[in-house]
């Protein structure tokens, strides 16, 4: 069974997708949650969380991706939750990601303003990286969005860490340059 149909399957309201969803991609969810969660069981509750956010937002959501819909919710519940146990210290290396990207992250505060700049800051982020090489693009969305080391990075993907880490730098000096094109503020 492809995505599309557990998706339709959502749709229906039939309860077997959030079965073939968890069969499919449990592991990833779990991955994402531990990546930012230093706590096994919470990882594990948000993990499982994400199933039930996809099968209450499925309809009227009709996700393109369901393995990003879901890591997507999956990272958010994490990084929530992380935020609710206000943790002093994580030793992650999604925390390390972070602090390389600290200087291109957009403000936090909230509002319809803030919602518009991070829409267009999104937005142009895609554009961005459409704009990049692939491996500049997996490299950084496996860096940034997914918190994998960059050893990790290097393994799955083939290549020397050297490699990684210098794409990596190049990259994010491409995007601070085309930041300041745009006007989007560092």
């Amino acid at each position: 069974m492809d995505d599309s149909e557990i998706v339709d399957l959502a749709f229906r309201r039939d309860e077997t997708a959030v079965q073939m969803m968890q069969e499919r991609y449990g592991r990833l969810c779990m991955t994402v949650a531990k990546r930012i969660l230093p706590d096994e069981r919470d990882a594990e509750e948000c993990a499982g969380d994400a199933f039930l956010r996809a099968w209450n937002s499925i309809p009227p959501e009709r996700p393109e991706s369901l393995r990003a819909y879901l890591a997507r919710i999956a990272r958010n519940l994490a990084l929530d939750r992380y935020d609710y146990n206000g943790a002093q210290r994580r030793s992650t290396a999604l925390t390390d990601a972070f602090e390389e990207l600290e200087q291109s992250i957009c403000d936090t505060g909230d509002g319809p303003e803030v919602t518009a700049e991070r829409q267009e800051f999104r937005s142009f982020i895609n554009r961005f990286l459409r704009a990049e090489s692939k491996d500049a693009r997996v490299y950084f969305v496996r860096r940034y969005w997914y918190g994998q080391s960059i050893s990790e990075i290097a393994r799955e993907c083939g290549a020397g860490t050297e490699k990684v880490k210098s794409s990596l730098f190049r990259t994010r000096s491409r995007l601070r340059e085309a930041m300041k094109k745009e006007g989007i503020s560092i």
